[in-house]
């Protein structure tokens, strides 16, 4: 499968979890990487880093203004995750609002500023990074259950507003990988938490870079959610 001359809009791009997934993805294409306060320091002549608000509706207008005189084949893929724990009863309204803007509302307004670009060009793909465990809920991830459950709702609905236009939006939704939030973790946890797998292992970058070449070649496949979990229960 080879994807050549597009270019990847990537929120999160200072998660390892995302460099790992992409960085083959710039020798052939444009990254268009974001990250909030993590800077990744990639040199790399097809990766331009931007730090972005993703709670500030002008700040991603903005962005999105100015590359968009560089954009024609235009994938999008959400990395962009903020969970905060804590019980219903503690949970701050600020907490769960942040949780939800993250998590939910950015994919709203990069979908809105992006999309008429997408329609001009015929083309596009709108894909959104989600958690099983986060859907499936858990004792103090109210927010976050809420927020990647959400996802699904979303790309449905918006796959449903763009496939007569050649755009396609779809959900990869993760079990247990070795980065980000599962690594914050403690030992205890970690163990808890692979038990759940019957192979007993961790997913790999791999595994999502292989799931985004499927839904970028594919013009048929919308609205899905494709699960990376191993299985787990």
């Amino acid at each position: 499968m080879n994807i050549k001359d597009k270019q990847f809009i990537v929120i999160g791009y200072g998660s390892n979890m995302a460099q790992d997934t992409m960085y083959r993805h710039s020798k052939e294409n444009v990254i268009y990487g974001t990250f909030n306060s993590k800077n990744p320091n990639i040199k790399d002549n097809n990766i331009y880093l931007s730090q972005l608000d993703l709670q500030n509706e002008d700040n991603i207008k903005d962005f999105v203004d100015s590359i968009k005189k560089n954009l024609s084949e235009i994938v999008v893929i959400n990395f962009a995750a903020y969970k905060d724990d804590s019980l219903i009863v503690n949970q701050e309204l600020d907490s769960w609002n942040r949780t939800l803007n993250i998590n939910v509302s950015s994919s709203f307004l990069l979908a809105k500023y992006l999309f008429p670009l997408m329609i001009q060009n015929k083309w596009g793909r709108f894909i959104h990074i989600s958690s099983v465990k986060g859907v499936k809920g858990s004792v103090g991830a109210t927010a976050y259950s809420a927020s990647k459950s959400a996802l699904c709702g979303f790309s449905r609905s918006l796959a449903k507003e763009c496939a007569r236009f050649g755009i396609t939006s779809n959900v990869i939704s993760l079990g247990y990988f070795d980065s980000g939030l599962y690594k914050k973790l403690d030992k205890k946890m970690q163990k808890l938490y692979i038990s759940d797998v019957p192979s007993k292992k961790l997913g790999s970058a791999e595994d999502i870079y292989h799931a985004i070449n499927f839904l970028v070649l594919s013009d048929y496949t919308n609205g899905s959610v494709i699960t990376i979990d191993g299985c787990m229960e």
